[in-house]
C-alpha cells in the first residue's frame, strides 16, 4: 500500500522523503506552537491571531518577487534558499520572548513558506516526465498528509510536558528538519543531472541524452519570457482556483463550527471529520492523478470536481436543524463529497496550471497561481464565520453557486490549451539549473490568446 503511494521514480521518492520530513515538522509545530506562545511565553491570543493575519497578507505577496527571481537564477537555488530561511526561522522561535520577536519570525516563515510552495511544483515538473508529473505531486500530498498526522501525534508528547526546554527542542528539531529537506531536494536535482532523462514518445532509448546535465552546462535555450500579469486567461484561472480553494476553509474553519452550532452534533465529531478527510485524501490522491495527464483529461476532472463540491454544500445545508440521526448522515456524506471534490480539483489544478504556464516563465506563472492559497487563507475564514455560518442554508447555496461559477471560469480559461499536447518529458531546465532564459522566439511559446 505504501509503495503505491510513493512516486514511481527515484527522484520523486527523494522529494517525497523531503515532503514527509517537512510535514512531520510542520504538524508538530502547528499542534504545539499556539500553546507555547500563549501559555508559556505569555503573548495574548488576540495578538497571536493578529500576527498570523498580517503574516498571511505578506504571504500573499511573497510568491511574486521570488517567482521572478527563480526565473532569473533558477527554481532550485531559490527553493533551497527559502527552505534554509525557514530552518533559521524555526530555530529563532526558540529565542522569542515577546510579541515583537514572534511577529517578525512568523511573518518571515510564512512569507518563505508561501513563496516555496509553487517552486516545488516547478522543480517536480522539471525532474519528472509529463506522464509522472501530476502523479508525483499527488504522492507528495499523500505523503504529507501521513507526515502531518504523525506530527500531530508526536506533538502530544511535547504538549503533555508543558516544559519550555522541550518546546525549544521542538523548534530545534524543526530547524534541522528543514535543513534535511534542502539537502534532499538538492540530492534529487544532482541525481537528475547524473542520469539520462526518460525517453520521449517515439524515441529510441539509446538516442536519449542527459538533458538536465547538458542544459546545466550549456547556455539556456533561447526563449522569450512572458509576464503572467498580462496573461488574462491564466489570471482568470488563478482567480477561479482561489475561489475553489475555499473548500479548505469550509473543512477546517466552517465545518467544526457548523457541526456543533447548527447540526447539533457533539464537538468530538469534528475530529472524526478531519480523520475521514485525511484517510480519503491519502487513498484518493494518487489514484485520481492517473486520470489527469494533459489538459483535456484534466479539464474533465475539474468539471467533475464541481459536482461533489456542490453536493457537499447541499448536504451540509440539509443538516441544519434536523434531528441527530439525519444530521449525522448528512454531515458524513457531505464530508465524503467535499473530500472527493477537493482531491479532483487539486489534481486537475496541478496539471492545468503547469500546462497553461508559459514554458520560459513557469516559476513566475506558478508563483502567481499559488497566490490563491494565501488569498484563501485571508478571505476564507472571514467569509465562513461572518457570512456562511450566520446565513445558514442560504450561505451554503451561495457557496454552491461560487463553486459552480469558479469551475466554469477555470474551464473556459483553460479550454484553448487543450489543443496543445502535454509538455513531454522533463521540461527544459534553465530554471532548475540556474541558467538564464534568452530573449528570442521559441517554438514552445504559447500561441493561445493563466494556483
Amino acid at each position: 500500500m505504501l509503495a503505491d503511494l510513493l512516486p514511481a521514480s527515484r527522484n520523486g521518492r527523494i522529494i517525497a522523503a523531503g515532503s514527509a520530513v517537512e510535514a512531520v515538522a510542520v504538524g508538530m509545530f502547528l499542534a504545539a506552537a499556539t500553546l507555547y506562545f500563549v501559555g508559556i511565553v505569555g503573548i495574548p491570543a488576540v495578538a497571536v491571531g493578529g500576527a498570523l493575519t498580517v503574516a498571511n497578507v505578506i504571504g500573499l505577496l511573497s510568491p511574486a518577487p521570488t517567482g521572478a527571481l527563480a526565473g532569473r537564477i533558477g527554481s532550485l537555488p531559490v527553493y533551497v534558499g527559502l527552505t534554509l530561511l525557514r530552518a533559521v526561522g524555526f530555530v529563532a522561535y526558540a529565542f522569542v520572548d515577546g510579541y515583537a520577536g514572534y511577529f517578525v519570525v512568523t511573518c518571515l516563515i510564512t512569507a518563505a513558506t508561501r513563496a516555496a510552495m509553487p517552486l516545488l511544483q516547478v522543480i517536480v515538473g522539471e525532474l519528472e516526465p509529463a506522464d509522472r508529473r501530476t502523479r508525483t505531486m499527488a504522492s507528495l500530498r499523500a505523503v504529507s498528509n501521513i507526515g502531518m498526522t504523525a506530527g500531530f501525534l508526536l506533538a502530544a508528547v511535547v504538549q503533555a510536558s508543558g516544559s519550555r526546554p522541550v518546546f525549544m527542542a521542538l523548534f530545534g528539531f524543526n530547524g534541522l528538519a528543514f535543513v534535511a529537506v534542502a539537502l534532499l531536494i538538492g540530492r534529487a536535482a544532482r541525481s537528475a543531472a547524473a542520469r539520462p532523462a526518460p525517453a520521449r514518445a517515439g524515441a529510441a532509448p539509446e538516442a536519449q541524452v542527459d538533458r538536465v546535465a547538458t542544459e546545466a552546462r550549456e547556455p539556456a535555450a533561447a526563449r522569450p519570457t512572458r509576464s503572467p500579469y498580462r496573461d488574462r486567461r491564466f489570471l482568470t484561472a488563478a482567480l477561479a482556483n482561489a475561489v475553489l480553494l475555499l473548500h479548505d476553509s469550509i473543512l477546517f474553519i466552517l465545518v467544526p463550527l457548523w457541526i456543533t452550532q447548527q447540526a447539533g452534533l457533539p464537538g468530538g465529531a469534528s475530529s472524526v471529520v478531519l480523520a475521514v478527510n485525511t484517510v480519503l485524501t491519502v487513498v484518493l490522491q494518487v489514484y485520481v492523478a492517473r486520470f489527469a495527464q494533459g489538459v483535456t483529461r484534466s479539464l474533465r476532472l475539474l468539471r467533475l470536481s464541481c459536482l461533489p463540491l456542490v453536493l457537499s454544500c447541499v448536504l451540509f445545508a440539509a443538516a441544519d436543524g434536523r434531528g441527530m440521526a439525519v444530521a449525522l448522515v448528512a454531515v458524513g456524506l457531505a464530508v465524503v463529497a467535499l473530500t472527493v471534490g477537493e482531491n479532483l480539483h487539486a489534481v486537475a489544478a496541478w496539471e492545468l496550471s503547469y500546462e497553461m504556464a508559459h514554458p520560459a516563465s513557469r516559476p513566475q506563472y506558478l508563483s502567481v497561481f499559488g497566490m490563491g492559497m494565501s488569498a484563501q487563507l485571508i478571505v476564507g475564514p472571514f467569509l465562513m464565520t461572518a457570512f456562511v455560518l450566520k446565513a445558514g442554508t442560504a450561505g451554503w447555496l451561495v457557496m454552491a453557486v461560487l463553486f459552480a461559477a469558479a469551475t466554469a471560469a477555470f474551464s473556459l480559461a483553460a479550454r484553448p490549451y487543450a489543443r496543445k499536447p502535454p509538455t513531454a518529458g522533463p521540461s527544459p531546465t534553465p530554471s532548475l539549473a540556474g541558467t538564464r532564459s534568452g530573449t528570442t522566439s521559441h517554438p514552445e511559446a504559447h500561441p493561445v490568446p493563466t494556483p
